[in-house]
């Protein structure tokens, strides 16, 4: 027994004692600055100054305001800081959040929509809807605070951290633009100091702050014993300016926007205070007003836009400067008065079931085109976008005379509807030299009436002798859409150019109201394309250059 060989066991055992006195005995790869090394040692914050800003450039702004509040030597470095901040607080909320936000949204217009349809009138049948629809939306109401009250919290440290922080900080920091947007309704003392902070300590020249499900006020009096202001551009959703008609900070903005329920009226009082403002925005204004009217003879204003506002009538009394007007909502009667100046206007209005009744008849309300050009001063550009279900502009002639009108741009049109007022709205525009419009082909019911096989008959009561350009989007060659094209080109006895293309309109961000044209590749079959062709061009001895797309 005593030559038997030792067993395998034991010599595995000996073979990893032998590899751990090894791996024991070998140096250790770890680099250390001194001769005691923990594993909470911050090594980061030990690195020099120009590697630390190296990485603060790569970080985005939030991870960078983070910085602040959890090291005090990130603090004071000084790096080349952005000059644009957006601290928002949805950044905050995780994905659930706004889930169950869009559901509790869902379930609230469903109630809506229930007891629009039904119109109750007995009260019991009213309590008890209401009682089987509060069973849905108050738990979903009670998550979504929840989550809003703890995100809240986060994010006033760390607006605090940055707002707040002491001069020596804010002496390294430049800021120029500043974005807030909070939820809540119980934090008006917070953002009266964030108010006060960036714009009378910070000098921020662009603020915005968006207050989302509830409502602020600050009075802006309180910045005009601050020397350091200056503010030249203001937004404000759901915080109403308080005194904004007679501070004197006001008179140094270029630009006011006014969202939800910060807008409260006396918007002539405003601009004539405001002697500075170039551009002026109402948005989403849940204040109710008959009739809207802007009376400014000492007003700079160039550009004035009107977004979705429960106004019945617009009056634009006197606005000597202003150059561009932008309206958008529900149709909406307009009235110009002394706009000299006025060269571009834009409407895009939206009629659905539901925005627009009439109170007598129960049916939606029907508008000549007229209501929307009383009194129009001489422009150069017209954009329209006119949409519905169903055809509410009456097919009647414009008594109004676009007599320098050049661009015509009308957008949007369902296939539905009659293209009749088109070419009425041509007849006033003798000057016009490009006309561009898209029809929008998602519409189920296409209008298949031979209407321009009608107005092809009497095609020479009026002519459109300066047209150049023709721009048609969203074409598919239809009859329907081959007739209006022929209408305008016999129509046109100087037009060069037919662009013919499928595609879509979006807003120019470059410029208030105008929108352009984007294409969409379409594989037409030689046949087709050579039909369609053919079909344009039959009776024309001269006919203008055609592009099809």
């Amino acid at each position: 027994m005593a030559a038997e060989a030792p067993p395998r066991r034991c010599r595995r055992l000996r073979q990893a004692s032998d590899l751990s006195t090894a791996a024991a005995s070998r140096p250790s790869k770890r680099l250390c600055t001194g001769e005691k090394c923990t594993s909470h040692e911050d090594r980061i914050s030990s690195l020099p100054d120009e590697i630390l800003i190296m990485v603060l450039d790569k970080l985005d702004t939030r991870t960078t305001i983070t910085t602040i509040i959890l090291s005090k030597r990130w603090r004071d470095l000084p790096r080349r800081m952005p000059t644009f901040y957006d601290l928002a607080v949805n950044d905050m909320l995780p994905p659930r959040y706004h889930r169950l936000k869009r559901l509790n949204r869902e379930a609230k217009a469903g109630y809506e929509a229930e007891k629009n349809a039904n119109k109750l009138t007995d009260i019991y049948a009213i309590k008890a809807l209401h009682e089987r629809w509060m069973t849905k939306i108050r738990p979903l109401t009670a998550i979504v605070e929840r989550y809003e009250r703890r995100a809240m919290r986060r994010y006033v440290k760390q607006v605090n951290a940055f707002l707040l922080a002491p001069k020596s900080v804010r002496q390294h920091r430049s800021v120029q633009k500043l974005r807030l947007q909070m939820v809540g309704r119980t934090w008006n003392g917070t953002t009266d100091e964030w108010i006060t902070a960036a714009i009378a300590k910070w000098g921020i020249e662009d603020f915005e702050l968006v207050v989302d499900d509830g409502c602020l006020c600050y009075d802006l009096k309180r910045l005009d014993g601050h020397r350091n202001v200056r503010l030249k551009q203001l937004v404000l959703y759901n915080c109403m300016p308080v005194r904004a008609w007679d501070c004197l900070m006001v008179r140094r903005l270029t630009k006011l926007s006014l969202g939800a329920s910060s807008y409260m009226g006396l918007v002539s009082d405003i601009l004539r205070n405001c002697v500075e403002l170039r551009d002026f925005r109402i948005t989403s204004s849940r204040y109710v007003q008959a009739v809207f009217r802007i009376s400014a003879p000492t007003s700079k204003i160039k550009n004035l836009q009107v977004d979705w506002c429960n106004f019945g009538k617009i009056y634009l009394v006197s606005l000597p400067c202003l150059e561009n007007f932008l309206c958008r909502g529900r149709p909406t009667k307009l009235y110009y008065g002394d706009v000299p100046q006025l060269k571009r206007v834009s409407l895009d209005y939206s009629q659905t079931e539901d925005n627009d009744r009439d109170d007598d008849t129960g049916t939606n309300r029907t508008y000549p085109p007229s209501k929307f050009f009383k009194r129009i001063p001489p422009l150069d550009c017209l954009v329209l976008q006119f949409k519905g279900p169903q055809m509410w502009i009456e097919p009647l002639v414009v008594p109004s005379t676009f007599s320098q009108l050049k661009k015509l741009f009308i957008a949007n049109v369902p296939v539905n509807w009659d293209t009749l007022w088109i070419l009425l709205l041509l007849d006033v525009a003798p000057a016009l030299e490009s006309f561009h419009v898209h029809f929008d082909n998602s519409s189920e019911e296409q209008y298949t009436r031979g209407h321009c096989a009608g107005l092809d008959a009497e095609v020479q009561q009026h002519q459109y002798r300066r047209l150049k350009e023709l721009v048609v989007a969203g074409f598919e060659g239809v009859g329907w859409q081959t007739g209006f094209v022929r209408v305008i080109m016999k129509r046109s006895p100087w037009l060069r150019r037919v662009h013919l293309l499928d595609g879509e309109v979006r807003d120019d961000d470059e410029e208030l109201g105008a929108l352009q044209i984007v294409p969409h590749r379409r594989e037409w079959h030689e046949c087709e394309r050579a039909e369609v062709l053919d079909d344009l061009r039959a009776g024309f001895h001269w006919p203008p250059v055609i592009v099809l797309e």
